[in-house]
């Protein structure tokens, strides 16, 4: 099966039509030159016989007038004049006769000239007779002559005239009737061609619908429908070879292309869910450690790569929980050391050791936490990075939809060029119409022997005019169609603008993401700052150790520190009171006894969780403040 593309298609139809109306052009052209050659024959062959014949019987009539006048006549003079007369008109029928013969063409036509001219020779030989008696002056017998086998020979050669007529009339009648035959059967063609060429335009434009209209129909259902999200149409024309085909392939990459990305961008947002749900559970927790609520946890409810972060920080937050509950342990230790500092300062030096590896391990496990908020960042990064991978495939379908205009719009070019060809069409019969208006003023002329040739240029002319409504017709489903794929173009330019739409959209939840990693940077440089006080309180700590090394006088400062640093831990909310906790609130006021069998400063309160309100912040490895007589004391 042969395959054409569109342009192909029209071209191919419009060489039919042409084709058509050049045979039927070139046919009554045929017709027209066999009319017209009978229609000369008539006028250069049996007209002029019939009206040399006529000149001959009116010639031969005259003649025997003038044969009375002469043998009537009185005198010589008027006898000689008389021959002289009839000399003049012999001469005038013998050219007659020569021409004559000269036109003659049926064997018809040549005998009967062959009768008149023999006859005619009978005719002249009596009237040599009979001019002899008249001039020698016998005027009576050459009348007798004339009276008696002269008329006979008349009659005879009127006869053998009015036959040649006949014959001439007979000849032209032929000819007539098969100028008629001509005519009918010119006029059969025409009526057949002329059906003929309708029904092939008929299948033509019902070709053209099928396999340029109506896939473009459904080309742009397909399109109307794709842009309103219906992703899983079947695309129509694939297997054409044409442009239409190539449309609809690169439609089925477009659609393709489409439903990845959206595949994509939800999978892409169903992590981005997941990495947002995981993101606030860990805010929330983080608020709850920067209000010292360590019985906080998050939900670990979480899923995808993150999932883990929440057991990861439940399990740090615990860590942080039972660190401080070792810091109440070792406040209540250092309240025992003071009672007994004389018999137990070794020991304390060892739980303040103890303690500075608690929070050593205290500053790891943040340190480790902080990691793992670095890489959520990191992440999140990735995850920008991908969104602008899709950014750039969107951009790349915004492409294609571009090559899809290209290709609709060269659709529209052809379109313009086949109106051009249609008008090239309509010309041609412009010009078979005044060729068949100038025919039928030709036939006007030539009268009644013009009749049939003026019919046939009124069908020619009546031809030339449906030709140029056929054209016309071509031309308007033409501008109709160029006008569909117009809108097609139209619609394909729509799509376009959506995608566009699409990777500004895309742009923005980039950004989205990337302030999520920067929001992700800034809590790891939070868990690290903790980490930075932890090492700071493990260095309070070894300080501390160092000045119960150094003096048994520091004890009652201790104390009061002791007393100062377990208020602080109040602050923070732990799931139970662990029993040096309890004991730190029930010493409280037997250091504060040891504090004024020495000096008197202002008492202390009993130590209790209280309220939220925060208090003073230890900062690097300053210790609290002492009262000036007890640095004085020391």
């Amino acid at each position: 099966m042969l395959k054409f593309n569109i342009t192909s298609k029209f071209v191919v139809a419009f060489a039919l039509l042409l084709a058509a109306m050049a045979a039927m052009g070139l046919f009554a052209s045929a017709k027209i030159g066999e009319v017209n050659a009978i229609t000369a024959e008539q006028r250069d062959v049996w007209l002029p016989g019939a009206e040399t014949l006529g000149d001959i019987h009116a010639f031969t009539s005259q003649y025997r007038l003038k044969q009375d006048e002469m043998f009537s006549a009185a005198t010589p003079a008027a006898r000689e004049r008389g021959q002289k007369l009839l000399r003049n008109a012999r001469n005038a029928i013998d050219a007659e006769l020569a021409d004559a013969e000269k036109i003659a063409i049926t064997p018809e036509q040549k005998a009967s000239l062959a009768t008149v001219k023999e006859t005619w020779s009978t005719f002249l030989q009596q009237d040599e007779t009979m001019q002899r008696l008249a001039l020698a002056g016998d005027g009576a017998g050459a009348q007798a002559i004339h009276d008696s086998e002269g008329l006979d020979t008349f009659y005879a050669l009127e006869d053998a005239v009015l036959a040649a007529i006949d014959a001439n009339k007979k000849a032209s009648a032929a000819v007539a009737a098969n100028a008629e035959t001509i005519y009918n059967a010119a006029r059969k063609f025409t009526y057949a061609a002329m059906g003929a060429a309708a029904l092939a335009a008929i299948l033509l434009l019902a070709w053209l619908m099928q396999s340029i209209a109506k896939p473009v129909v459904r080309m742009s259902e397909a399109v109307t429908r794709l842009i309103e999200g219906d992703h899983a149409i079947r695309v129509p024309g694939l297997a054409r070879t044409d442009e239409i085909g190539a449309l609809a392939r690169a439609l089925d990459t477009f659609r393709d292309v489409v439903a990845s990305d959206q595949a994509r961008a939800e999978a892409e947002h169903a992590q981005a869910r997941e990495t947002q749900v995981t993101i606030d559970a860990i805010g929330n927790g983080l608020t709850a450690l920067a209000e010292g609520n360590l019985t906080f946890r998050v939900a670990e409810n979480g899923s995808g790569a993150l999932a883990k972060l929440h057991s990861d920080y439940n399990a740090a937050v615990a860590s942080l929980e039972r660190v401080l509950a070792k810091i109440v342990d070792g406040c209540h230790t250092i309240r025992l050391g003071t009672d007994e500092i004389a018999s137990a300062s070794d020991d304390l030096a060892k739980r303040t050791e103890q303690q500075a590896t608690s929070l050593a391990e205290t500053s790891r496990t943040l340190g480790e936490f902080s990691n793992s908020v670095r890489s959520t960042a990191e992440n999140v990064r990735q995850t920008s990075a991908r969104l602008s991978v899709a950014r750039t495939t969107a951009d790349n379908v915004g492409d294609t939809a571009n090559r899809a205009i290209a290709a609709m719009r060269s659709i529209e070019t052809s379109s313009r060029e086949m109106a051009e060809i249609v008008g090239v069409i309509d010309g041609i019969a412009f010009q078979t119409n005044l060729l068949a208006l100038n025919a039928g003023v030709e036939a006007a002329r030539a009268g009644d022997a013009g009749k049939g040739f003026a019919v046939v240029a009124t069908e020619v002319r009546a031809l030339a005019q449906r030709s140029a409504e056929a054209a016309k017709s071509i031309r308007d489903l033409i501008s109709k169609s160029t006008e569909e794929v117009s809108g097609g173009v139209a619609l394909v330019e729509s799509s376009g603008e959506a995608l566009r739409q699409i990777v500004n959209e895309v742009s923005a939840v980039s950004q989205l993401v990337d302030a999520i990693a920067d929001a992700a940077s800034q809590q790891a440089g939070g868990i690290a700052e903790i980490s930075g006080m932890v090492g700071s309180m493990d260095s309070f700590t070894q300080k501390n150790a160092a000045m119960v090394e150094e003096s048994s006088a520091g004890t009652r400062n201790l104390a009061a520190e002791t007393v100062s640093l377990v208020t602080q831990l109040g602050r923070f909310q732990i799931g139970q009171a662990s029993p040096g906790r309890a004991g730190v609130e029930h010493g409280g006021t037997a250091a504060a006894a040891v504090r004024r069998a020495n000096v008197e400063p202002a008492p202390v309160a009993a130590v209790r969780p209280g309220p939220r309100s925060t208090p003073a912040t230890i900062v690097g490895n300053t210790a609290l403040k002492p009262a000036e007589d007890d640095w004085s004391e020391f």
